[in-house]
């Protein structure tokens, strides 16, 4: 039996099929805004939100289409050259997130809890959004992009942790409570999950590690694996380890869910493992030193 007894879950990417529909959303919205107000908007395409959620610091979406919207007035307002490439912003960005997008910032930024209200209402559609938020959206939009997600996550993935030896699980999501609604009804945890360590957007944002730390906690792991998808994952288990002695009070190992076929980059970033889908976790678990 392998030592790891806690697994900590993202969740879109990971356990649930959601990014490429709020990549999607993203895009559909930033086009939208830039065509209303007439900013060109500089061929941005969905290979672009990529690149900025690999850079990291962007693990929230709200982040992503607010970023999006002040470099595309920065662009319009000339802020911005224009032989400068969203790749090249993306590289720029350095996982610096939302903190490097208010450098290009003007007078007229985008108000963010507008903003977010308006992305929710796409992305979840009129018919979705008042079960989620208990209220009516800003516009009447259909179907709605969320309308594109899943699970990844099989029926049998959590009896083969606990056949692989996992005691507890948890989660570390960017998602808000009320986003979590739909995988959690979805999802069948197998016993494995622990109500209280379950962390939402609500709790504090990726990479800080007192998430983790909170999570460990409430989970009382000794060996644990956090599974993510994106850069903040890893950089959250990373900033855990480098935690004063005292504070990290558990080994955790990362292991990295690679949507971009390149396990070679994960390796020397620090990943411990590096899996193409999470269902593969139980053998990878099983197959782990002792």
């Amino acid at each position: 039996m392998n030592r790891i007894d806690t697994v900590i879950f993202d969740v879109d990417g990971v356990l649930w099929a959601a990014q490429d529909a709020y990549n999607r959303c993203t895009l559909y919205v930033a086009r939208t805004l830039a065509r209303e107000h007439g900013w060109p908007d500089a061929g941005l395409n969905l290979d672009h939100i990529r690149a900025f959620k690999r850079s990291g610091g962007f693990n929230s979406d709200w982040d992503m289409i607010w970023a999006l919207v002040v470099l595309l007035q920065a662009r319009a307002e000339g802020r911005i050259p224009p032989e400068k490439s969203w790749f090249d912003l993306a590289e720029e960005n350095a996982g610096r997130g939302i903190s490097w997008a208010r450098l290009y910032a003007g007078p007229h930024a985008p108000d963010f809890a507008e903003l977010q209200r308006l992305y929710d209402a796409y992305y979840w559609g009129a018919d979705r959004y008042p079960a989620i938020y208990d209220r009516e959206p800003v516009i009447a939009f259909r179907p709605g992009f969320a309308h594109a997600e899943r699970p990844y996550a099989h029926a049998d993935l959590f009896p083969r942790l606990k056949a692989a030896g996992v005691r507890r699980a948890g989660i570390i999501t960017g998602r808000n409570r009320n986003e979590m609604r739909t995988p959690m009804a979805a999802l069948d945890f197998n016993g494995l999950l622990v109500p209280n360590a379950v962390f939402t957007d609500e709790d504090g944002n990726k990479p800080h590690p007192n998430l983790l730390v909170r999570a460990i906690e409430a989970l009382g792991a000794s060996y644990a694996v956090m599974v993510g998808d994106s850069i903040d994952d890893l950089r959250l288990v990373l900033n855990y380890r480098a935690l004063p002695a005292g504070r990290n009070r558990a080994t955790v190992l990362f292991v990295a869910i690679d949507h971009d076929h390149n396990p070679e980059r994960w390796r020397y970033l620090g990943a411990d493992g590096v899996l193409t889908d999470v269902n593969q976790l139980p053998d990878w678990l099983k197959n782990l030193p002792r």
